[in-house]
């Protein structure tokens, strides 16, 4: 009976063993995320898009400041917050950093494409959008679409006004940014 049972039990794993599709218990763990979209602006909204370019020596230090508001289509404002800061060595020379917030999706991005021997930190605020999902996350956003994992000090969404921020996301390079859920 047991030469029968052992016999059985070492024929199934060779089959499973040779099966097109792997069996296991570990699950994939690709995530579909959606970009979270801003509300459209109003014909009295004149600009598109929202930028500031700074040079900023990596040696030293220092910060880019943006803060925008635009008035969407049903009449209520939609607000931008973005603080950068570039901490001491976190690369040689200077640099001229262009940041771009999108004028769709709320998302942000840099350049010119950089890799930094410190992170920099980025505070990213967005007031005024729609935000009826459960699930947040700040993610970095690939030329193609695909995201990755950040690591930030904490998120925070406020639906009934409209409110998502992120505190401390370090950022190794410069790229998009964004908000998905």
């Amino acid at each position: 009976m047991k030469i029968t049972l052992t016999t059985l039990l070492l024929s199934a794993l060779f089959l499973l063993g040779c099966a097109d599709t792997p069996i296991s218990p570990i699950m994939d763990d690709n995530h579909s995320y959606q970009f979270i979209k801003l509300p459209k602006k109003s014909g009295m909204s004149v600009e598109t898009s929202f930028s500031i370019t700074k040079t900023i020596n990596g040696t030293v230090g220092g910060n880019i400041y943006l803060y925008e508001s635009y008035v969407a289509e049903d009449g209520h404002t939609v607000s931008i917050y973005v603080n950068l800061k570039v901490r001491r060595h976190s690369y040689v020379g200077d640099a001229t950093i262009t940041l771009t917030v999108d004028d769709e999706f709320a998302d942000v991005s840099f350049t010119p494409a950089m890799v930094f021997d410190k992170p920099l930190i980025l505070d990213l605020t967005f007031e005024g959008i729609d935000l009826t999902t459960v699930d947040y996350d700040f993610v970095f956003i690939d030329d193609d679409g695909t995201t990755g994992e950040v690591t930030y000090n904490s998120l925070h969404v406020n639906e009934a006004q409209g409110t998502i921020w992120v505190n401390k996301a370090k950022l190794d390079h410069f790229s998009r940014y964004g908000f998905v859920n």
